[in-house]
């Protein structure tokens, strides 16, 4: 068995779709339409965001033509991608905005070159392919597929490979963190979840449906706990989370589940209330902001000006303020973590002060 790797734009292969070039008829794959509408959305909202798509697997179909095959494993990517640029269904009503950054060079007050990041919003949930932005379109035409392909295999090498591509879905950190914390623990997330704040507050935009599937509501509140915990956290990726739940099994009390519940609440209470939440208000910021709860405290800020300077903060919010560049790529890493929470207890000070 050899394997090649080639690579496609997505409209070379919607081509090779529509003139069975390119087919779908292994008896191993599973039927079209396997995805939910959350899961499509995904896909096509990962693509027009610019992350990582995985990989194709094909079988070549005529020797010495590489643009002719038998899909084996990506036949939902393919017939989702292709069924969506046909107007087949619209996104989910949930799909995230689209953030396309662009650097310029701009020129100064003092005549000095420099590079500026232009952020351009695109709307697309609820959408279809033809209603979105033509620049939307023609970046999901110009993506570029790797495709797999396997030449001269036999029926056995075939079954192998398929076997070894599909063995098992694998849980998710977010998921493994779960069984770690145990029933009770799992009970107090569930509840803490179920709140007005995770239920009305956040931007619905980006705690999906799928992302509350795979835990990453789990993950923001236990992230929450590590603060107010003082744990020596190495950082806020999944595997420190991990080590958390199995730590904080061990040694919580109940009095640390109430305390971060009553966080949230006073939390709920602070954030105004809006048809469209702010997009800040995620996972990136909201264990800054619940720790802060109990600072606003001490310094004798109210709820209600602690609301107002939370939304007065995410308004004036560009990515080239000072609090940006604790966020985006190295997010996760303790320093910038840190760095978020001196920035507020710091613009808290400076409230009280005024």
């Amino acid at each position: 068995m050899q394997v090649i790797e080639r690579e496609y734009t997505v409209k070379k292969i919607n081509e090779g779709i529509e003139n069975g070039n390119i087919v779908f008829n292994h008896p191993m794959q599973r039927k079209p339409g396997q995805w939910d509408l959350e899961q499509q959305s995904l896909l096509i909202h990962s693509i027009l965001a610019g992350f990582a798509i995985p990989q194709t697997y094909a079988l070549q179909m005529f020797e010495g033509d590489f643009d002719s095959f038998s899909i084996l494993d990506g036949k939902q990517r393919f017939t989702v991608i292709y069924d969506y640029m046909e107007d087949g269904f619209k996104l989910s009503e949930d799909t995230p905005t689209v953030n396309i950054q662009t650097r310029m060079a701009v020129t100064d007050e003092d005549g000095k070159r420099k590079s500026k990041v232009i952020v351009d919003e695109y709307e697309v949930a609820g959408k279809y392919y033809s209603e979105l932005d033509p620049k939307l379109q023609d970046k999901l035409k110009d993506k570029v597929m790797s495709v797999i392909i396997l030449v001269d295999c036999s029926d056995e090498e075939i079954e192998d490979q398929f076997y070894r591509l599909n063995n098992g879905t694998a849980l998710t950190k977010d998921q493994k963190t779960r069984v770690l914390l145990g029933d009770e623990l799992s009970a107090f997330i569930d509840r803490v979840e179920e709140s007005e704040f995770f239920s009305e507050k956040t931007c619905k935009s980006y705690f999906t449906s799928l992302q509350r599937k795979r835990g990453e509501v789990q993950t923001c509140i236990l992230q929450t706990l590590m603060l107010v915990m003082d744990y020596e956290f190495k950082n806020f990726n999944n595997d420190t989370t991990m080590e958390f739940a199995e730590w904080f099994r061990a040694n919580h009390k109940n009095s640390d589940l109430e305390y971060c519940e009553e966080l949230f609440d006073k939390l709920n209470m602070a954030v105004m209330a809006c048809d469209m939440p702010n997009k800040l208000m995620k996972k990136t910021n909201i264990p800054v902001f619940a720790y802060h709860v109990q600072t606003i405290d001490e310094l004798g800020i109210t709820l209600e000006k602690y609301g107002e300077w939370i939304q007065e903060f995410m308004d004036s919010y560009t990515p080239e303020c000072e609090y940006a560049s604790y966020c985006g790529q190295g997010a996760t890493s303790r320093v910038k973590v840190m760095a978020r929470l001196e920035y507020v207890e710091k613009e808290l000070r400076k409230l009280v002060r005024q």
